[in-house]
């Protein structure tokens, strides 16, 4: 997954969120869920749409693009692992997991949240797991 910055992210999320319940999203609507001036949310709304990540015309409702909602894929997958391992392996609780989680999933790497994932199945399923490390030699 091709990473854009903590901010652009976040932005994208709730760009996400607000398409899911409305449709589409009017850059009004996501300054007032972001909490920040319209003027934050157009220069965010270009930068997005400069990586590719959204549709956006000026005066037209923002909706995500396929290479948008593949990142916003990924970072739900993202957040379901690292909450899992909290949770599940560590053992803490699940409130402060997926804070965790949340706050993780902008900044851990695509080989990192696989090598979680993949310890996770071990523990499931040994045998798999160290067939797999093997492999990697």
């Amino acid at each position: 997954m091709e990473r854009v910055s903590l901010a652009l992210e976040s932005y994208l999320e709730a760009i996400a969120d607000i398409q899911n319940e409305q449709g589409a999203v009017s850059p009004s609507v996501l300054a007032e869920k972001m909490g920040c001036k319209r003027s934050s949310v157009t220069s965010a709304l270009q930068r997005l749409a400069e990586n590719g990540l959204i549709n956006y015309h000026t005066y037209r409702p923002v909706t995500l693009s396929q290479k948008g909602k593949e990142v916003i894929e990924s970072l739900d997958k993202y957040h379901k692992i690292l909450a899992n391992f909290f949770e599940n392996v560590l053992g803490l609780e699940e409130e402060f997991s997926q804070k965790e989680a949340c706050r993780l999933e902008h900044q851990i790497s695509p080989k990192t949240i696989e090598r979680i994932s993949e310890y996770v199945e071990f523990l499931d399923k040994p045998d798999a797991f160290i067939k797999f490390l093997k492999s990697k030699k």
